[in-house]
């Protein structure tokens, strides 16, 4: 019972950041321009965009069976994938579900045990997390002053970009600070805690995939799906500025800057990054000198077009999945 109230809590504390951001996107959105943009939309780029957003998850799907390829557990090339599209549904429904979701499932289609698995997802997350920033330094290298604008703009108090004479940064930077010396005051009493025991489990589980890593057999095929995966993700942002006039001259390079804006908006707690992603790349788009309303039209395209690849892939999965486990159970008896 106390842990169905906390998941209530947790979701809805997901759900209150997500209305926070949305209502920053949204609170002086021009609806008569957006409609008009999307009237005006060439939905092709779309379309496109959402066929290489699947491509990415058809990619990870392949990289995961090669990380699990050195445990002994090899799993069918489509059960893996399907249970990545699984993943991502339930993400785009309860974040940080997914993760637990499509272990599950290829567990059951394919027998794997769980702990094998949240390690190979715990080492995908940090290859993820690593990419994310080396992308981040580049775009401080090409994109420093658009950075320092849009850093300045996220953090202002009010939709103008003014400050109160309070620098928030400073403070979250005073806030972690404390944090840290609190968790190093504490870090005896807090080993004792069945969370921290959780932690270590995860460590030993992560150690374990990254052990897996480095016995990759086609470390070539490995590291190619990764580059692909990150180029669909950039390239599925980048064909949507095509889909309107406002963003159509937007280069490669300032592509970069709102990708980046985007992937930050994606690592926000909120169900499938909704207002956070429309946020920041409204915020981006705008230090690029795009109106909010052609930026807020372009974010909601992109968002709602791998929004709706996702929950298609998910539900497409689902039958493939069951359908898997019932031929699993069927060998096993």
């Amino acid at each position: 019972m106390k842990k169905r109230i906390k998941d209530i809590l947790k979701y809805l504390l997901f759900a209150g950041i997500a209305g926070l951001f949305l209502y920053l996107a949204f609170r002086s959105a021009d609806w008569e321009q957006m409609l008009e943009d999307f009237r005006q939309a060439d939905y092709r780029y779309v379309i496109l965009s959402m066929l290489m957003g699947y491509a990415a998850f058809i990619s990870r799907g392949l990289r995961w069976n090669l990380l699990l390829e050195p445990l002994g557990k090899k799993a069918k090339p489509w059960n893996a994938i399907h249970a990545i599209s699984i993943g991502y549904f339930a993400n785009a429904l309860v974040p940080r579900a997914g993760e637990v979701m499509r272990c599950t499932s290829l567990k059951e289609t394919d027998d794997i045990p769980l702990e094998r698995l949240f390690g190979t997802v715990v080492l995908e997350r940090v290859i993820d997390g690593i990419l994310l920033l080396t992308l981040i330094a580049l775009a401080f290298i090409t994109q420093l002053g658009n950075l320092q604008s849009f850093f300045d703009q996220a953090f202002a108090n009010n939709g103008t970009g003014e400050s109160s004479g309070v620098d928030i940064k400073v403070l979250l930077l005073i806030a972690f600070a404390l944090v840290g010396l609190l968790l190093f005051l504490l870090r005896k009493r807090l080993q004792q805690l069945p969370l921290f025991a959780k932690v270590r489990e995860l460590w030993q589980g992560f150690k374990e995939g990254f052990k897996s890593l480095s016995k990759v057999q086609n470390k070539w095929a490995f590291f190619g799906h990764t580059a692909f995966i990150w180029i669909m993700y950039f390239l599925m942002i980048y064909v949507v500025m095509f889909a309107l006039p406002a963003t159509r001259d937007i280069n490669l390079a300032n592509g970069l800057f709102v990708m980046v804006a985007g992937g930050m908006g994606m690592v926000v707690p909120t169900p499938g990054g909704i207002g956070s992603y429309h946020y920041l790349v409204q915020l981006a788009l705008g230090v690029l000198g795009v109106d909010p309303a052609n930026g807020l039209t372009f974010a909601t395209l992109v968002h709602s077009g791998q929004l709706v690849m996702t929950l298609l892939a998910g539900f497409t999965a689902l039958p493939m999945v069951y359908r898997a486990r019932r031929i699993l159970k069927r060998s096993q008896s």
